[in-house]
Protein backbone atom coordinates (compact mmCIF):
# COMPACT_ATOMS: atom_id res chain seq x y z
CA UNK A 1 0.00 0.00 0.00
CA UNK A 2 1.49 3.56 -0.87
CA UNK A 3 1.56 6.39 1.49
CA UNK A 4 -1.57 8.19 -0.23
CA UNK A 5 -3.33 4.91 -0.33
CA UNK A 6 -2.98 3.99 3.48
CA UNK A 7 -3.98 8.10 4.30
CA UNK A 8 -6.60 7.73 1.97
CA UNK A 9 -7.81 4.58 3.80
CA UNK A 10 -7.81 5.84 6.87
CA UNK A 11 -9.92 8.85 6.19
CA UNK A 12 -12.69 7.28 4.84
CA UNK A 13 -12.87 5.07 8.01
CA UNK A 14 -12.48 7.69 10.16
CA UNK A 15 -15.45 9.41 7.73
CA UNK A 16 -13.76 12.87 9.53
CA UNK A 17 -11.11 16.10 8.83
CA UNK A 18 -7.86 15.46 10.23
CA UNK A 19 -4.62 16.93 10.74
CA UNK A 20 -1.31 15.94 9.47
CA UNK A 21 -0.36 15.19 12.56
CA UNK A 22 -2.96 13.14 13.50
CA UNK A 23 -2.88 11.08 10.45
CA UNK A 24 0.79 10.26 10.71
CA UNK A 25 0.11 9.22 14.42
CA UNK A 26 -2.47 6.92 13.32
CA UNK A 27 -0.41 5.58 10.36
CA UNK A 28 2.54 4.98 12.38
CA UNK A 29 0.40 2.88 15.27
CA UNK A 30 -1.61 1.10 12.42
CA UNK A 31 1.50 -0.07 10.23
CA UNK A 32 -0.69 0.69 6.61
CA UNK A 33 2.43 2.12 5.35
CA UNK A 34 5.98 1.52 6.18
CA UNK A 35 9.04 3.42 5.27
CA UNK A 36 11.75 1.89 3.61
CA UNK A 37 14.53 2.93 6.14
CA UNK A 38 12.04 2.14 8.63
CA UNK A 39 11.90 5.65 10.56
CA UNK A 40 7.99 7.16 11.42
CA UNK A 41 6.24 8.84 8.89
CA UNK A 42 6.16 12.98 10.11
CA UNK A 43 3.45 15.28 9.11
CA UNK A 44 5.04 17.21 7.00
CA UNK A 45 5.43 14.09 4.19
CA UNK A 46 1.53 13.76 5.02
CA UNK A 47 1.28 17.21 3.77
CA UNK A 48 3.22 16.51 0.78
CA UNK A 49 2.01 13.64 -0.69
CA UNK A 50 -1.86 14.74 0.01
CA UNK A 51 -0.28 17.83 -1.70
CA UNK A 52 0.67 15.73 -5.00
CA UNK A 53 -3.17 14.20 -4.91
CA UNK A 54 -4.95 17.54 -5.07
CA UNK A 55 -7.71 14.64 -7.07
CA UNK A 56 -8.49 12.76 -3.90
CA UNK A 57 -7.75 15.30 -1.15
CA UNK A 58 -9.02 18.47 0.51
CA UNK A 59 -6.75 20.64 2.11
CA UNK A 60 -7.52 23.49 4.90
CA UNK A 61 -3.93 24.32 6.55
CA UNK A 62 -2.81 21.38 7.86
CA UNK A 63 -6.62 19.90 7.71
CA UNK A 64 -6.90 16.90 5.35
CA UNK A 65 -10.40 15.39 4.12
CA UNK A 66 -10.97 13.24 0.97
CA UNK A 67 -13.05 15.35 -1.89
CA UNK A 68 -16.46 14.83 -2.07
CA UNK A 69 -17.10 13.25 1.34
CA UNK A 70 -19.92 13.54 2.98
CA UNK A 71 -18.65 14.07 6.71
CA UNK A 72 -19.83 11.35 9.55
CA UNK A 73 -18.08 10.27 12.41
CA UNK A 74 -17.53 6.81 12.00
CA UNK A 75 -15.77 4.11 14.32
CA UNK A 76 -12.54 3.52 13.23
CA UNK A 77 -12.02 -0.59 12.29
CA UNK A 78 -9.24 -2.18 11.12
CA UNK A 79 -9.10 -5.78 10.34
CA UNK A 80 -5.09 -5.85 9.60
CA UNK A 81 -3.72 -6.39 12.96
CA UNK A 82 -0.47 -3.36 13.59
CA UNK A 83 3.10 -4.61 12.57
CA UNK A 84 5.45 -4.40 15.33
CA UNK A 85 8.94 -3.67 13.89
CA UNK A 86 12.16 -3.01 16.01
CA UNK A 87 13.55 0.12 13.97
CA UNK A 88 17.60 0.07 13.94
CA UNK A 89 18.87 3.32 15.00
CA UNK A 90 19.59 5.86 12.18
CA UNK A 91 23.07 7.22 12.07
CA UNK A 92 23.13 10.77 12.52
CA UNK A 93 25.43 13.08 10.18
CA UNK A 94 27.75 15.56 11.79
CA UNK A 95 25.79 18.00 9.44
CA UNK A 96 22.70 18.17 10.67
CA UNK A 97 21.28 20.92 11.95
CA UNK A 98 18.30 21.81 13.49
CA UNK A 99 16.08 24.53 14.08
CA UNK A 100 15.11 27.05 17.31
CA UNK A 101 12.12 27.69 18.79
CA UNK A 102 9.84 30.62 17.30
CA UNK A 103 9.88 33.79 19.09
CA UNK A 104 6.79 35.32 19.32
CA UNK A 105 3.49 36.07 21.11
CA UNK A 106 -0.42 36.36 20.58
CA UNK A 107 0.19 39.85 19.38
CA UNK A 108 2.31 38.94 16.72
CA UNK A 109 1.82 40.35 13.56
CA UNK A 110 4.93 39.89 11.14
CA UNK A 111 6.78 36.69 10.83
CA UNK A 112 10.25 36.32 9.08
CA UNK A 113 11.15 33.37 7.97
CA UNK A 114 14.81 31.90 7.48
CA UNK A 115 16.26 28.36 6.44
CA UNK A 116 18.12 26.90 9.32
CA UNK A 117 20.38 28.54 11.22
CA UNK A 118 24.10 28.74 10.63
CA UNK A 119 26.85 27.04 12.37
CA UNK A 120 27.31 30.49 14.95
CA UNK A 121 24.08 30.78 15.64
CA UNK A 122 24.20 27.01 16.85
CA UNK A 123 27.07 27.70 18.94
CA UNK A 124 25.63 30.61 20.25
CA UNK A 125 22.28 29.59 20.48
CA UNK A 126 20.76 32.70 19.26
CA UNK A 127 19.19 33.56 16.20
CA UNK A 128 21.33 35.76 13.74
CA UNK A 129 24.33 35.21 15.74
CA UNK A 130 27.12 36.08 13.27
CA UNK A 131 28.47 39.35 14.36
CA UNK A 132 28.09 40.12 10.52
CA UNK A 133 24.96 39.16 9.83
CA UNK A 134 22.98 42.16 9.69
CA UNK A 135 19.47 41.13 10.85
CA UNK A 136 19.32 42.75 14.59
CA UNK A 137 20.90 46.06 13.18
CA UNK A 138 17.90 46.30 9.84
CA UNK A 139 15.09 45.21 12.95
CA UNK A 140 16.83 48.23 14.72
CA UNK A 141 16.87 50.81 12.43
CA UNK A 142 13.86 50.04 10.41
CA UNK A 143 11.87 50.19 13.77
CA UNK A 144 13.81 53.27 15.06
CA UNK A 145 15.18 51.92 18.14
CA UNK A 146 18.69 51.93 18.94
CA UNK A 147 20.33 48.08 18.90
CA UNK A 148 19.68 46.11 21.49
CA UNK A 149 23.49 44.47 22.79
CA UNK A 150 22.17 41.60 24.54
CA UNK A 151 20.21 38.54 22.96
CA UNK A 152 17.10 39.19 25.73
CA UNK A 153 17.64 42.61 24.11
CA UNK A 154 16.92 41.40 20.80
CA UNK A 155 13.94 39.21 21.46
CA UNK A 156 12.33 42.14 24.04
CA UNK A 157 12.94 44.16 20.51
CA UNK A 158 11.17 41.80 18.23
CA UNK A 159 8.42 41.04 20.61
CA UNK A 160 7.26 44.90 21.14
CA UNK A 161 7.48 45.23 17.15
CA UNK A 162 4.89 42.43 16.91
CA UNK A 163 7.63 40.66 14.89
CA UNK A 164 7.90 36.57 15.29
CA UNK A 165 10.92 34.98 13.49
CA UNK A 166 11.19 30.76 12.72
CA UNK A 167 12.84 29.34 9.84
CA UNK A 168 11.23 27.45 7.58
CA UNK A 169 13.34 23.83 8.15
CA UNK A 170 12.94 22.40 10.95
CA UNK A 171 15.91 19.41 10.05
CA UNK A 172 18.34 19.42 7.12
CA UNK A 173 21.27 18.26 6.51
CA UNK A 174 24.24 21.16 6.03
CA UNK A 175 27.90 21.73 5.97
CA UNK A 176 28.89 24.78 6.78
CA UNK A 177 26.40 27.23 6.74
CA UNK A 178 25.74 28.45 3.23
CA UNK A 179 21.54 28.17 2.52
CA UNK A 180 23.10 26.43 -1.20
CA UNK A 181 24.49 23.53 1.01
CA UNK A 182 21.14 23.06 2.53
CA UNK A 183 19.91 19.18 2.27
CA UNK A 184 17.37 16.57 3.04
CA UNK A 185 15.37 19.24 5.13
CA UNK A 186 12.28 18.52 6.89
CA UNK A 187 10.13 21.67 7.27
CA UNK A 188 8.64 23.28 10.69
CA UNK A 189 4.76 22.82 11.27
CA UNK A 190 3.93 26.49 9.61
CA UNK A 191 0.78 25.73 8.97
CA UNK A 192 -0.11 25.47 12.87
CA UNK A 193 2.30 28.45 13.79
CA UNK A 194 0.14 30.64 11.27
CA UNK A 195 -3.45 29.22 12.31
CA UNK A 196 -2.44 29.73 16.15
CA UNK A 197 -1.30 33.36 15.10
CA UNK A 198 -4.93 34.90 14.77
CA UNK A 199 -3.29 38.41 14.44
CA UNK A 200 -0.61 37.54 11.62
CA UNK A 201 -0.75 39.76 8.59
CA UNK A 202 2.20 39.62 6.93
CA UNK A 203 5.22 36.92 6.09
CA UNK A 204 9.21 38.05 4.96
CA UNK A 205 11.61 35.49 3.82
CA UNK A 206 14.94 36.57 4.59
CA UNK A 207 16.39 35.29 1.14
CA UNK A 208 15.84 33.36 -1.56
CA UNK A 209 16.50 30.30 -0.04
CA UNK A 210 13.44 30.94 2.78
CA UNK A 211 11.08 31.37 -0.03
CA UNK A 212 11.97 28.60 -2.04
CA UNK A 213 11.79 25.99 0.45
CA UNK A 214 8.76 27.33 2.08
CA UNK A 215 6.25 27.57 -1.10
CA UNK A 216 8.39 23.54 -1.67
CA UNK A 217 6.11 22.68 1.20
CA UNK A 218 3.26 25.13 1.99
CA UNK A 219 0.56 26.59 -0.21
CA UNK A 220 -0.07 30.72 0.23
CA UNK A 221 -2.96 31.80 1.89
CA UNK A 222 -5.22 34.79 0.46
CA UNK A 223 -5.30 36.56 3.71
CA UNK A 224 -1.71 36.77 4.05
CA UNK A 225 0.80 39.25 2.97
CA UNK A 226 4.29 37.33 1.46
CA UNK A 227 7.60 39.57 0.42
CA UNK A 228 10.64 38.66 -0.52
CA UNK A 229 13.31 40.25 1.18
CA UNK A 230 16.89 40.60 0.62
CA UNK A 231 19.52 38.47 2.77
CA UNK A 232 20.62 39.00 6.01
CA UNK A 233 23.61 36.90 5.40
CA UNK A 234 27.33 38.04 5.30
CA UNK A 235 27.46 36.26 2.09
CA UNK A 236 24.97 38.97 0.53
CA UNK A 237 27.39 41.50 -0.35
CA UNK A 238 25.69 42.51 -3.59
CA UNK A 239 23.36 45.27 -1.75
CA UNK A 240 24.45 48.30 0.37
CA UNK A 241 22.80 48.92 4.11
CA UNK A 242 20.36 51.91 2.95
CA UNK A 243 18.92 50.02 0.22
CA UNK A 244 18.37 46.49 2.11
CA UNK A 245 16.84 48.70 5.20
CA UNK A 246 14.14 50.46 2.33
CA UNK A 247 13.27 47.00 0.99
CA UNK A 248 13.28 45.25 4.96
CA UNK A 249 10.59 48.43 5.80
CA UNK A 250 7.91 47.01 3.75
CA UNK A 251 7.24 44.42 5.92
CA UNK A 252 5.78 47.66 8.52
CA UNK A 253 3.07 48.36 5.57
CA UNK A 254 0.53 45.82 6.62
Amino acid sequence: MTLHEAIEKLLRQTGRPMTTQQIADELNKNGWYQKKDGSTIQAFQIHGRTRNYANIFDRDGSTVSLIGQSITKVKVTTTEKPKETKQAPRPTSTNTKTSFDPISNADTTILILGTIPGDKSLELGEYYGHSRNKFWKIISTITNNDLPLTYSDKKGLLIKSKIGIWDVAHKANRKGSLDSAIEDEEPNDLDNFIARHKNLKVIGFNGTKSQALFDKYFDRKSDLKYISLPSTSPANTGIDFDNICKQWRQILNK
